[in-house]
């Protein structure tokens, strides 16, 4: 166990702690995070551990993989939280279709206002 190992659990657990009361909003009051952000950020954590492991990093592993499942949670739940608000029978997989189709068309809206800046 090295000194890094530890630190990097350390911050990782408070970046942990920090996300448990966006959880507790999302899991109550329906509150309704950003899909992307969180579902990438979840699927980046997990990759993260897995470098970690790579580099012999045990206790960074379990701290990093811990805020990779409140990410994830905090996704599932946000994209649950719309469709049972404004979706009530569609499925899950719809509405993150849904939440895609928007992603795409707005990252493409200011991918051509950049564009059109850039050529000016």
């Amino acid at each position: 166990m090295s000194w890094q190992d530890i630190a990097i659990t350390i911050i990782t657990f408070l970046l942990a702690v920090m996300l448990l009361p966006q959880l507790q909003d999302v899991l109550s009051r329906g509150a309704v995070v950003n899909f992307f952000t969180a579902s990438f950020t979840s699927l980046l954590a997990y990759i993260l551990s897995f470098i970690f492991a790579s580099l012999g990093l045990w206790i960074s592993v379990i701290g990093q993989t811990t805020v990779a499942s409140i990410w994830f949670l905090l996704a599932y739940f946000s994209v649950r939280n719309v469709r049972n608000d404004q979706y009530p029978d569609k499925s899950l997989f719809f509405v993150a279709k849904d939440f895609l189709s928007v992603w795409m068309m707005g990252t493409a809206f200011a991918i051509s206002g950049f564009v059109r800046k850039f050529i000016r």
